[in-house]
């Protein structure tokens, strides 16, 4: 029996989930991954949800989508995005 199934969903939590937002920041240069725009961790020392930086996750957490970056073998599914491509991935999906 395998002891580490393929299958598990990486989900974070607390300083783990701030720690993945900032490598997923910094692996896009803090640009959205989309439109190419500058989209910040931070603005002006804090988070603005329409001036920031946003995750979007490829494959939604519900839809059993994990917080990965495709490091370790895992696959990507995290993206980098500025609040208006955001908004578009998620326009007519609920």
């Amino acid at each position: 029996m395998n002891p580490c199934p393929k299958n598990i969903i990486i989900r974070l939590k607390g300083k783990k989930k701030t720690e993945f937002r900032k490598a997923v920041a910094k692996r896009a240069l803090e640009f959205c991954e989309v439109c190419g725009g500058h989209a910040p961790r931070l603005w002006g020392g804090y988070f603005n949800s329409m001036w920031c930086g946003h995750i979007h996750h490829i494959k939604s957490v519900g839809s059993g989508g994990g917080d990965t970056m495709g490091e370790n073998g895992t696959k990507n599914n995290a993206q980098w995005l500025c609040a208006s491509c955001h908004r578009a991935k998620h326009d007519g999906k609920r």
